[in-house]
């Protein structure tokens, strides 16, 4: 059980340092649903969250070498009945 446990809290651990990002490193515009993330150089990545849907987002990045994901910050509108 000792053993569950230590996988546990390692992976726990694990997951954690997965999603640390300095501030400085990662930028994000926009509060659409899609982003598009693109790779600006010396372990910088920019998100350009204006995009309502995914095919939207991929026309923007076409050729960027980008790609496309779901805004983290990203809240539906409440009004909108979803």
């Amino acid at each position: 059980m000792r053993y569950l446990q230590l996988a546990f809290a390692f992976a726990v651990l694990l997951l954690a340092l997965c999603f640390y990002k300095r501030a400085s490193h990662a930028y994000q515009t926009g509060d659409s649903q899609w982003c598009a993330v693109t790779n600006k150089g010396a372990d910088s990545m920019q998100w350009d969250c204006e995009y309502d849907t995914s095919g939207e987002c991929a026309s923007a990045i076409a050729g960027s070498g980008g790609f496309c994901a779901i805004n983290p910050l990203w809240r539906p509108d409440p009004s909108s009945g979803r």
